[in-house]
């Protein structure tokens, strides 16, 4: 009869729907809510690369005994070579327009933005699939970090444009706390 309170099923729905549905919104509390939407698209290319690159390892039955300084120095070069288009994308990402539908593109940019800064993560995963050691793999590990620091930073450019959109009418609490 006394049942304590259940946790909402589905909390991240409740989160995009007040994101998407409030009157106004501060720009802190899209930053909140956009580093939120990054950092969930960013992980879940981490973990999906890892678990690629430890299939394949597994199905090689184990990480070569001697690996290829060449192959390593080459994914670097390739990781390399990919950052400057990325960061050239994610930075027009960025550049968004307030008004009517900021909210829903900044939404879109956090993700592609968190997809598209852990590329990085991919060459780090076969990497080590393929048993590289050393200077390479930090490398690969210093890219992949800077690119989460950098994507942290320009969402919260995202933020400011989501904040400028104002939603339908003012709610009731909302409503109560401006007069």
């Amino acid at each position: 009869m006394n049942e304590p309170p259940r946790a909402p099923k589905a909390p991240w729905r409740a989160l995009v729907r007040r994101y998407l549905t409030s009157h106004t919104l501060s720009a802190a509390v899209a930053a909140a809510f956009l580093r939120a939407a990054f950092v969930v698209a960013f992980m879940a290319q981490c973990v999906a690369a890892a678990l690629v690159g430890v299939t394949v390892t597994l199905l090689a039955g184990g990480a070569p005994r001697n690996p290829s300084a060449l192959l390593a120095w080459i994914l670097v070069a390739i990781a390399l070579a990919q950052t400057p288009v990325v960061v050239f994308v994610v930075a027009r990402l960025g550049a968004l327009r307030s008004g009517p539908g900021a909210r829903r593109a900044a939404l879109s940019a956090a993700l592609m933005t968190g997809v598209m800064l852990a590329s990085s993560a991919w060459f780090l995963a076969l990497a080590l699939a393929t048993g590289q050691a050393g200077t390479p793999l930090f490398v690969l590990l210093f890219l992949t970090l800077s690119g989460y620091a950098l994507g942290f930073m320009l969402v919260g450019r995202l933020a400011r444009a989501a904040a400028s959109e104002v939603v339908g009418e003012p709610h009731e609490e909302e409503a109560g706390s401006a007069t």
